[in-house]
Protein backbone atom coordinates (compact mmCIF):
# COMPACT_ATOMS: atom_id res chain seq x y z
CA UNK A 1 0.00 0.00 0.00
CA UNK A 2 1.33 3.68 -0.88
CA UNK A 3 1.14 6.23 1.37
CA UNK A 4 -0.62 9.28 0.03
CA UNK A 5 1.66 12.31 -1.21
CA UNK A 6 1.98 14.84 1.13
CA UNK A 7 0.32 18.57 0.07
CA UNK A 8 2.42 21.09 -1.43
CA UNK A 9 1.59 23.13 1.36
CA UNK A 10 2.79 20.33 4.12
CA UNK A 11 6.01 20.16 1.74
CA UNK A 12 6.79 23.84 1.71
CA UNK A 13 5.90 24.04 5.91
CA UNK A 14 8.54 21.68 6.27
CA UNK A 15 11.09 23.93 4.14
CA UNK A 16 10.22 26.60 5.67
CA UNK A 17 11.02 24.98 9.31
CA UNK A 18 14.53 24.38 8.32
CA UNK A 19 15.47 27.26 6.94
CA UNK A 20 14.50 31.18 6.01
CA UNK A 21 13.67 30.85 2.00
CA UNK A 22 12.35 33.46 -0.53
CA UNK A 23 9.41 33.29 -2.31
CA UNK A 24 11.04 31.93 -5.75
CA UNK A 25 13.21 29.56 -3.62
CA UNK A 26 9.92 27.85 -2.27
CA UNK A 27 8.27 27.79 -5.68
CA UNK A 28 11.21 25.94 -7.05
CA UNK A 29 12.07 23.28 -4.39
CA UNK A 30 8.24 22.66 -4.78
CA UNK A 31 8.20 22.16 -8.51
CA UNK A 32 11.78 20.06 -7.96
CA UNK A 33 9.65 17.93 -5.77
CA UNK A 34 7.27 17.13 -8.61
CA UNK A 35 3.99 19.32 -7.20
CA UNK A 36 2.41 20.75 -10.31
CA UNK A 37 3.45 24.58 -10.48
CA UNK A 38 -0.33 25.79 -10.00
CA UNK A 39 -0.33 23.87 -6.52
CA UNK A 40 3.36 24.95 -6.23
CA UNK A 41 2.20 28.51 -6.55
CA UNK A 42 -1.03 28.47 -4.56
CA UNK A 43 0.67 26.99 -1.74
CA UNK A 44 3.78 29.79 -2.03
CA UNK A 45 0.86 32.38 -2.06
CA UNK A 46 -0.86 30.86 1.15
CA UNK A 47 2.70 30.91 2.58
CA UNK A 48 2.77 34.88 1.99
CA UNK A 49 -0.53 35.17 3.04
CA UNK A 50 0.33 33.68 6.05
CA UNK A 51 3.04 35.82 6.91
CA UNK A 52 5.91 32.20 6.41
CA UNK A 53 7.48 33.48 3.83
CA UNK A 54 8.27 37.35 3.34
CA UNK A 55 11.07 38.75 0.76
CA UNK A 56 11.36 42.15 2.07
CA UNK A 57 12.14 40.72 5.87
CA UNK A 58 14.30 38.12 3.63
CA UNK A 59 16.37 40.28 1.54
CA UNK A 60 16.92 42.40 4.86
CA UNK A 61 18.11 39.28 7.24
CA UNK A 62 20.34 37.68 4.50
CA UNK A 63 22.01 41.30 3.30
CA UNK A 64 23.05 41.53 7.15
CA UNK A 65 24.42 38.34 7.20
CA UNK A 66 26.91 39.11 4.03
CA UNK A 67 27.77 42.11 5.41
CA UNK A 68 28.68 40.69 8.81
CA UNK A 69 30.94 37.99 6.14
CA UNK A 70 32.65 41.14 5.02
CA UNK A 71 31.04 41.20 1.64
CA UNK A 72 30.53 44.26 -0.12
CA UNK A 73 28.00 45.51 -2.07
CA UNK A 74 28.32 43.77 -5.25
CA UNK A 75 28.73 40.50 -4.24
CA UNK A 76 25.59 41.25 -1.86
CA UNK A 77 23.56 42.14 -4.69
CA UNK A 78 24.62 39.01 -6.27
CA UNK A 79 23.79 36.62 -3.75
CA UNK A 80 19.83 38.48 -3.46
CA UNK A 81 19.41 37.84 -6.93
CA UNK A 82 20.62 34.51 -7.02
CA UNK A 83 18.05 33.88 -3.94
CA UNK A 84 15.56 35.62 -6.30
CA UNK A 85 14.46 38.54 -4.40
CA UNK A 86 13.32 41.42 -6.86
CA UNK A 87 15.18 44.40 -7.67
CA UNK A 88 13.14 46.61 -5.62
CA UNK A 89 13.46 44.88 -2.27
CA UNK A 90 16.79 44.63 -2.79
CA UNK A 91 17.74 47.91 -2.81
CA UNK A 92 16.44 49.28 0.96
CA UNK A 93 19.16 46.81 2.79
CA UNK A 94 21.78 47.59 0.27
CA UNK A 95 21.65 51.42 1.12
CA UNK A 96 21.73 50.34 4.93
CA UNK A 97 24.50 48.06 3.80
CA UNK A 98 26.28 50.77 2.25
CA UNK A 99 26.67 53.30 5.13
CA UNK A 100 29.60 50.53 6.67
CA UNK A 101 31.28 49.37 3.37
CA UNK A 102 34.23 51.09 3.88
CA UNK A 103 34.67 49.68 7.57
CA UNK A 104 33.84 46.48 6.30
CA UNK A 105 36.36 46.67 3.88
CA UNK A 106 39.21 47.86 6.61
CA UNK A 107 37.76 44.63 8.42
CA UNK A 108 38.59 42.33 5.26
CA UNK A 109 42.09 43.78 4.34
CA UNK A 110 43.30 43.64 7.67
CA UNK A 111 42.47 40.00 7.61
CA UNK A 112 44.38 40.01 3.83
CA UNK A 113 47.08 42.13 4.77
CA UNK A 114 48.11 39.21 7.55
CA UNK A 115 48.47 37.12 4.34
CA UNK A 116 50.07 39.28 2.14
CA UNK A 117 53.06 39.87 5.28
CA UNK A 118 55.59 37.50 2.95
CA UNK A 119 55.15 39.94 -0.02
CA UNK A 120 57.97 42.52 -0.09
CA UNK A 121 56.96 44.36 -3.35
CA UNK A 122 54.58 47.51 -1.96
CA UNK A 123 53.19 48.06 -5.28
CA UNK A 124 51.96 43.76 -5.85
CA UNK A 125 51.26 44.53 -1.94
CA UNK A 126 48.89 46.87 -2.87
CA UNK A 127 47.30 45.23 -6.26
CA UNK A 128 46.65 42.22 -4.86
CA UNK A 129 44.86 44.13 -1.66
CA UNK A 130 42.80 45.63 -4.22
CA UNK A 131 42.29 42.80 -6.47
CA UNK A 132 41.28 41.01 -2.93
CA UNK A 133 38.77 43.69 -2.22
CA UNK A 134 36.96 44.14 -5.60
CA UNK A 135 36.45 40.62 -5.55
CA UNK A 136 34.34 40.60 -2.34
CA UNK A 137 32.46 43.06 -4.09
CA UNK A 138 33.33 46.31 -2.42
CA UNK A 139 33.30 49.75 -4.84
CA UNK A 140 36.59 50.87 -6.11
CA UNK A 141 35.97 53.97 -3.38
CA UNK A 142 35.52 51.34 -0.77
CA UNK A 143 38.53 50.00 -1.72
CA UNK A 144 40.73 52.92 -1.68
CA UNK A 145 39.21 54.30 1.83
CA UNK A 146 40.60 50.93 3.37
CA UNK A 147 44.01 51.14 1.24
CA UNK A 148 44.19 54.35 3.09
CA UNK A 149 43.36 53.48 6.42
CA UNK A 150 45.97 50.91 6.07
CA UNK A 151 48.39 53.21 5.26
CA UNK A 152 49.02 52.37 1.55
CA UNK A 153 50.99 55.45 -0.37
CA UNK A 154 48.44 55.63 -3.19
CA UNK A 155 51.85 56.72 -5.39
CA UNK A 156 53.17 53.12 -5.06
Amino acid sequence: MEKPKKSAMEKAMRLLSRRALSERELLNKLCAAGYPFREARDAVAECRKRGYVNDEAFAADYTELLAGRCLGGRRIRLALRKRGIPAELQEEPLEAAAETEAERASEALAYKLRLLARETDPRRKREKAFRFLIGRGFSCESCRTALERADFDPEE
